[in-house]
Parts: structure tokens; C-alpha cells; sequence
């Protein structure tokens, strides 16, 4: 894929920079320890290109964040809340939280969902709203393709009152509260059967991928698989997953391995190159309600200067709108 980053920047992917990233960290981190001027210019040539789609590390428990064919077709109603800070140690660094929630209606054959993405950096925030349906067609006996559309809108906000400019009488300078709202889609598709997933989508889908505005994401595209390994040893089941992402401006690959104990427990790894390991554990509370966390170690151009990321979420999965329990050929694990 054409790319104008050298090999540095390609290792630093923040997963999201706007376009007055610049001004903020100015403000935030002048004349403080040159490990801060060190993280500045690390992001100067990203300032310039575009916001990018909010990471998780997480993401295989919220894949309907990027993909609305995600969905378990079953009768019951599923939703996940997820929250995360990244880089601890920064002033104004990174923070996002994720509302997902679905489920599959018989009547209409098909599942429906919502996702609420607030994503805060600075003085700047974006809060994304989205509807989708998701259509599942049988392939075979025991496996199923699901298409996947979303519809919504994306809200960017400015707080320019704590902004400060080289020219304070710049006429382009913003000094009060500013929004900026766009309309946003996506889809996907994803295949399932009881031990493989796959799935591909793509998210910003009537914004081109090198026309992209500063301000806005561009065109992404999602492609992952997973396998699940059941009862290697006692209780214990085991599942890798690759997740690959990219824009035109920013490629993402990212390996993981989770394992599961007696669908009480589980815990894992994963390697997002160049950029962090992460670390991660969950619990059952009861059947219906899970918890999970993760914690990010930098390896990239951070790597030193920060406290790492933490994240936390929240699941939920009980009985929906079905008159008759459905039990889905296509069973999904902790999902």
C-alpha cells in the first residue's frame, strides 16, 4: 500500500490524531521534560493527515464497533460497555468509551444494533452514533454468512477557550465551542461456523481513502479470523486471533491468543506491531454478566515515556424478544 511515513512513524500508529492535535499538546506539554518534546515530534508529521478510527484492545469482545455483521444469532439481547485511557502519564492523552448493544429478532429475520463511540483527545472529542442491521444467511448445517450495514452520524467538538496561538489575532483562530457533524456508514460481513470466524468490513464508507478530510476519518478496512481450539487440556480452550486494519495513510496488525477456563475465566496476550503488548484477563460475575482488562505495554516511540494504557469493560448477555429460544448453529464464545 502507498505511504508517505517513514518507517518510525509507521511504528508509532496512535490509532487517532486530529487535526488540532498539534496546538493542544503545544499548549499542554511546553516547557516541560524534553521525554515530552520527544512524544511531540514524534506526532508532527501524523497531525497533518486525518483522525483514525478509536482503538481497543479488546476488540474481539466489540467487534460490532467496526463490523455490524458481528452479532450472535441467538434470543438474547447483548450489549458491552468499554472504557479506556491511554498513555497514563500525558496530560490531555487519549481517553475512549464504547456502548454496544444487539440482538436478533425472528420476526424480521435479522439482527439489529446500536453503537456509541466518544473518543477525547485534548480540547477535542468526537462522539459517534450508529444504527445497524445485520441479515444472516445459512451456508451450510452448522455455519452461516451475515451481512452487515450501519447507518449514523459523527460529531466533532472543539474546545478552543483553552487553546493558544503564536498569533492571537489570527482570524482563524478558534476561542469558543465548536462543533462539526457528518453523517457516517459502514459494513461488513462475517462468516461463522462452531470453531472459525472470519470477518471483513469496512467503516466510513462514502469518504474516499486519500481524500479524507483533516478533521474526519478516512475510509478503513478491517479484515480478522479466529479459531477456536476446544478442551486442549481440562476445561481449557484456546483461541488465537490476527486482526488487520488499515487506511490509506496507517496499516495496523495485530496477533492475539486467548484461553478460556470452564467459561468462568479468561486471560491472553497480544502483540500490535510496533506499537504495544497487551496483556488481558476476565471473569464471569454470573452468566449473564462478564468484566474484563487489559493493559498495554508501549514498544513503539512512546516506549519509556508513558505509564502504558488501561482498559476496562463490562458485558452482558440475558433473554430478548423471542417467543421461542433460538439456539444458534453457530454458537459464539463469551461473545
Amino acid at each position: 500500500m502507498k505511504t508517505t511515513f517513514n518507517k518510525k512513524i509507521k511504528q508509532h500508529h496512535r490509532n487517532k490524531h486530529g487535526s488540532s492535535i498539534m496546538p493542544i499538546l503545544l499548549k499542554s506539554f511546553m516547557m516541560k521534560k524534553l521525554k515530552l518534546l520527544v512524544f511531540i515530534t514524534s506526532l508532527l508529521p501524523l497531525s497533518v493527515i486525518s483522525q483514525n478510527d478509536v482503538h481497543f484492545s479488546q476488540y474481539m469482545f466489540n467487534e460490532t464497533i467496526f463490523n455490524p455483521a458481528a452479532i450472535e444469532i441467538s434470543n438474547t439481547i447483548n450489549a458491552s460497555l468499554i472504557a479506556r485511557q491511554q498513555w497514563v502519564g500525558f496530560e490531555n492523552a487519549p481517553s475512549s468509551q464504547a456502548l454496544n448493544a444487539s440482538t436478533y429478532i425472528q420476526e424480521i429475520f435479522g439482527g439489529v444494533g446500536i453503537n456509541l463511540i466518544h473518543d477525547k483527545l485534548g480540547y477535542e472529542s468526537f462522539l459517534t452514533a450508529r444504527a445497524f442491521y445485520a441479515f444472516p444467511v445459512q451456508v451450510s448445517v452448522l455455519s452461516s454468512l451475515t451481512f452487515g450495514l450501519g447507518a449514523g452520524i459523527v460529531n466533532r467538538t472543539i474546545d478552543g477557550s483553552n487553546l493558544r496561538y503564536e498569533d492571537m489575532n489570527d482570524p482563524n483562530a478558534l476561542f469558543g465551542r465548536e462543533s462539526f457533524l457528518r453523517p457516517d456508514f459502514n459494513f461488513g460481513m462475517e462468516y461463522v461456523d462452531p470453531n472459525i470466524t472470519a470477518g471483513f468490513a469496512i467503516t466510513h464508507l462514502y469518504r474516499s481513502v486519500k481524500g479524507a478530510e483533516i478533521d474526519f476519518a478516512p475510509r478503513h478496512y478491517y479484515l480478522y479470523a479466529k479459531y477456536l481450539f476446544e478442551d486442549i487440556a481440562d476445561n481449557i480452550s484456546l483461541q488465537p486471533y490476527i486482526l488487520f486494519k488499515s487506511s490509506w495513510y496507517i496499516t495496523q496488525f495485530d496477533i492475539n491468543v486467548i484461553a478460556y477456563y470452564d467459561d468462568i475465566f479468561w486471560g491472553g496476550f497480544s502483540y500490535r506491531l510496533g506499537d504495544a503488548i497487551s496483556a488481558m484477563v476476565g471473569y464471569n460475575i454470573t452468566p449473564e454478566i462478564r468484566v474484563g482488562y487489559a493493559y498495554d505495554y508501549s514498544v513503539g516511540v512512546t516506549r519509556g515515556y508513558s505509564g502504558g494504557s488501561h482498559e476496562i469493560m463490562i458485558s452482558t448477555s440475558f433473554e430478548g424478544f423471542n417467543k421461542n429460544r433460538i439456539n444458534p448453529k453457530t454458537p459464539r464464545l463469551f461473545n
